[in-house]
């Protein structure tokens, strides 16, 4: 198969003979046309184009019919209402077999791509493809005619030379605009693009109309307006690539060949006695230039464009893996520091807690042993046991933080958990019965599988720091809602608002770090707990703060529906 695939897959092996059968019929018709009137050759003959594009871009199995198509049709073609003669089908299968060496080559050993959209695709069409392999049908093409008196010896080199350069520009003009048309067509251009080569194209046409039109007299005064050409083909090759530029070539072919047979344009006045053909060969060589650069340039620019965009590819590509890299460096970072805070907070919670108990017990003795009646000492004993309060809470958040977080997770009602943990927070801080709280409850709201322990735990944290954030009164807002599903996964959501003076923003982004706060008493631990409990229960907490207005937790959890879609 070819390298590159092309529009001409999709059809059924006999429509592709059939279209090829019309294209190479109207392609004989054109060089005999172009068939100079003093000479045995075209001197430009697309056929040899048309059959090498067709072998390029057709399966291997496909070849034999294509080259028998080729052999029977151009006897008929080239001479209508005569009856063809062996000498005919000798030289049409010289042609075949001259397509069929540089399709081979081009395909088996050359790595070629019909796409052309390599420097080395196009230097291979043209010396394999229009220089090499051409020589394989003039070569015998001429010999034969010499050998049947066509033409005198003495001339078989001269013919040579108009044999090979024609079916060399058959390649190199029609070749071109065939291959990289049929293999991607408009693909990626916007209607803008298809208009602006469509102007390109008339702008060439008329531009090459009004050079090509002047009579041989002007034309040689003027000789150097012939290179008006060259801006629109570099156009086309920094727009549009090969396919621009091949299309380009075709029109610049066009007009500049029914002008020069006709006498007009800088390459119609040649030397006195000089044959039209020989006039015709400035042109060739003029054609033959400007395709060659102008598709190389074509090809050079493409080639610049993938490797840029490829270049682009893999620095977004790197600049997601160093992103994702260091996400996870500062993930494994942080769980081995939460690790090392782990075991240092276990310990020494379990060092101070022993001697603390001690000190409680004695407190308390002491405070049965004293009578309310002795003030300082009374006093003393009261600040001691606020202490050790204090201390114990403190050991409790460490003990909570040290040891794993592995829920029993059980489907079970959100609402309960969430109204336990309100209720818990609120018997611990004075200022409560100053909160006015509303509620926005889902009751169609399913189970979620959870850890009510551990889950009450975290929330009544998010409670507790509510409360604190509004010491003299103000609203709480608590909302548990179904939310859409996120990754197929339908989730609840509990939001807690309060409104508190709110978040400091440089403080947002080490919210949840363990021995961070903003309160001027804490361990810091409460957020880093909530967190831990919450991804435990595969779910996650996300804070949102205006300063002066209040501040919003929202805890998303997946839903009992989920767990067991997914069981």
């Amino acid at each position: 198969m070819p390298d590159s695939k092309h529009i001409l897959q999709r059809w059924h092996p006999l429509g592709r003979l059939g279209l090829f059968t019309l294209v190479y019929c109207a392609s004989i018709a054109l060089g005999m046309r172009l068939n100079a009137s003093d000479e045995h050759f075209s001197t430009l003959w697309p056929p040899s184009g048309v059959l090498l594009c067709a072998l390029l871009l057709s399966r291997f199995r496909d070849w034999p019919a294509l080259l028998l198509a080729a052999v029977l049709l151009k006897p008929f073609v080239s001479f209508p209402g005569h009856l063809p003669h062996l000498g005919g089908f000798l030289l049409s299968t010289g042609s075949a077999l001259e397509s069929l060496a540089g399709a081979f080559l081009l395909r088996r050993y050359a790595g070629f791509r019909p796409s052309l959209e390599r420097v080395r695709d196009v230097l291979l069409l043209v010396g394999l493809g229009a220089l090499l392999s051409t020589v394989l049908g003039a070569t015998p093409g001429v010999t034969l005619m010499a050998l049947q008196g066509e033409i005198p010896w003495r001339e078989w080199s001269g013919q040579w030379r108009v044999f090979w350069v024609g079916d060399a520009m058959g390649v190199l003009l029609v070749a071109p605009v065939l291959l990289s048309w049929s293999t991607r067509g408009l693909e990626g251009w916007s209607r803008a693009r298809q208009l602006e080569l469509a102007v390109l194209l008339g702008a060439l046409v008329l531009a090459v109309d009004l050079v090509f039109h002047l009579g041989p007299g002007e034309a040689s005064v003027y000789h150097p307006v012939s290179y008006l050409a060259f801006p629109f083909i570099l156009w086309a090759a920094l727009r549009f690539e090969v396919r621009g530029t091949s299309a380009a070539m075709v029109a610049l072919t066009a007009v500049a060949l029914q002008h020069t047979l006709a006498g007009n344009g800088p390459f119609a006045a040649g030397p006195p006695g000089s044959s039209s053909t020989a006039r015709l060969v400035f042109l060739q060589s003029f054609l033959a230039a400007v395709g060659a650069s102008g598709l190389l340039l074509a090809a050079a620019l493409g080639e610049r464009r993938r490797a840029q965009e490829k270049a682009t590819l893999l620095n977004r590509e790197l600049r997601q893996s160093l992103h994702a890299l260091a996400t996870a460096q500062q993930e494994l970072v942080h769980r081995e520091r939460l690790a090392a805070l782990g075991e240092l907070s276990a310990s020494v919670a379990h060092e101070v807690r022993n001697p603390l108990g001690v000190i409680a017990n004695s407190v308390a003795a002491l405070s049965r042993m004293v009578e309310p009646t002795h003030g300082t000492s009374w006093e003393l004993l009261g600040v001691m046991g606020e202490e050790v309060a204090r201390l114990d809470h403190l050991i409790n958040g460490l003990l909570d933080f040290a040891r794993p977080q592995v829920p029993r997770l059980l489907p079970q009602p959100l609402g309960p958990v969430v109204d336990g943990a309100l209720e818990a927070a609120s018997r611990s801080q004075p200022q409560a019965p100053r909160v006015r709280v509303t509620r926005e409850l889902d009751p169609a709201l399913p189970d979620a599988p959870l850890d009510a322990q551990l889950l009450h735990l975290a929330l009544s944290n998010l409670f507790t720091n509510a409360l604190q954030a509004m010491p003299q009164g103000g609203a709480l807002h608590i909302g548990l809602t179904h939310v859409p599903a996120r990754g197929g996964v339908p989730l609840a959501r509990v939001s807690i608002t309060d409104s508190g003076p709110g978040i400091p923003p440089e403080a947002m982004a080490r919210l949840f770090e363990p021995f961070y706060t903003t309160k001027a008493s804490g361990t810091g631990l409460g957020l880093a707990i909530v967190r831990r409990i919450v991804e435990a229960h595969h779910g996650s907490v996300e804070v949102r703060s205006t300063p002066g207005q209040g501040t919003t937790f929202t805890v998303l959890l997946p839903l009992a529906e989920a767990s067991r879609s997914a069981a």
